[in-house]
């Protein structure tokens, strides 16, 4: 439980997404958060205002802070579109950094994995090249200001596959049946949505330089995943074609379902170990359960 008897130091972006909105709720500090029209739950002290709006008064809303946490990641409902928000968004994130930087704040955003491609059989670690695909070409436009700038003072979080009810688990994994995308070869790097949460926090005050990625939950082929999430809902795999899943979803999300990330955690090869592979069958009976 949070409590606005102490002042925040914390400024939070993102508070009513997906993962802001867990970031809220296990958060164990008061923080400043910027909210547009969803309203932020929790005792927080709640500033008003739309990312895009130029005229956001962002050196007021930075007196005081020494932290800001970046979690939002405005988006549109066509590959169009996103590119059209995208740009917005890059004038935006500058605003902020600029604003952030002046003021003496250790910055800090959550990235997607996206941004390295389709990586194959390759170990991506936190200095492998950036060449967006899928999603990520589009917000790799908004996110340009935070690429150049990390490094001291500055972290990018580049997170996997998210695990939790909602977003792309419940899009793509709660059909009828599960499917198993091309021959399922690809690697899926994944974290659960609480753990990846409460190790943020951890990694605002740790105030690392440059990029990171977070301890994964598990490492493994997208067949398995598939297997075992139609195995704890009981119900049968079904091979998807790349084309059949481009109609269904359209091109860029295509690309990041058959996009090969075999993200470096630093842990060695344990995300890839049978622990592992329980734990995800553990996090999958919650979500499934939630869903």
């Amino acid at each position: 439980m949070t409590s606005l008897a102490t002042s925040p130091d914390t400024f939070l972006t993102g508070a009513s997404g997906f993962v802001g909105r867990a970031l809220i709720g296990c958060a164990d500090r008061p923080l400043r958060v910027l909210a547009h029209t969803t309203p932020v739950e929790g005792q927080h002290e709640v500033v008003k205002g739309d990312l895009h709006d130029p005229a956001l008064p962002w050196p007021s809303w930075f007196e005081g802070m020494s932290h800001l946490l970046h979690a939002a990641r405005p988006s549109a409902g066509t590959d169009r579109g996103r590119r059209r928000i995208a740009k917005r968004t890059a004038v935006a994130n500058e605003a902020m950094l600029s604003a952030a930087q002046a003021h003496g704040l250790h910055t800090l955003a959550v990235h997607g994995s996206l941004s390295y491609g389709d990586c194959g059989e390759a170990l991506v670690t936190p200095s492998s090249a950036v060449n967006p695909i899928g999603y990520a070409q589009a917000y790799a436009i908004g996110e340009a200001p935070w690429r150049t700038r990390a490094g001291a003072g500055c972290t990018v979080v580049r997170a996997p596959w998210i695990l939790s009810s909602g977003s792309w688990f419940s899009m793509l994994y709660t059909s009828a049946t599960v499917p198993c995308f091309g021959d399922g070869s690809m690697w899926m790097s994944i974290v659960d949505l609480e753990r990846f949460a409460s190790w943020l926090w951890a990694t605002v005050d740790e105030q690392p330089d440059g990029v990171v990625h977070p301890p994964l939950l598990v490492r493994c082929r997208q067949r398995d995943f598939a297997e075992r999430v139609a195995h704890a809902r009981g119900v049968d795999v079904e091979e998807w074609s790349s084309s059949r899943t481009r109609r269904a979803y359209g091109k860029q999300a295509a690309a990041s379902i058959f996009a090969s990330l075999r993200m470096d955690d630093g842990q060695g090869e344990a995300a890839e170990e049978s622990d592992a592979l329980r734990d995800l069958e553990r996090v999958l009976q919650s979500v499934i359960g939630r869903s």
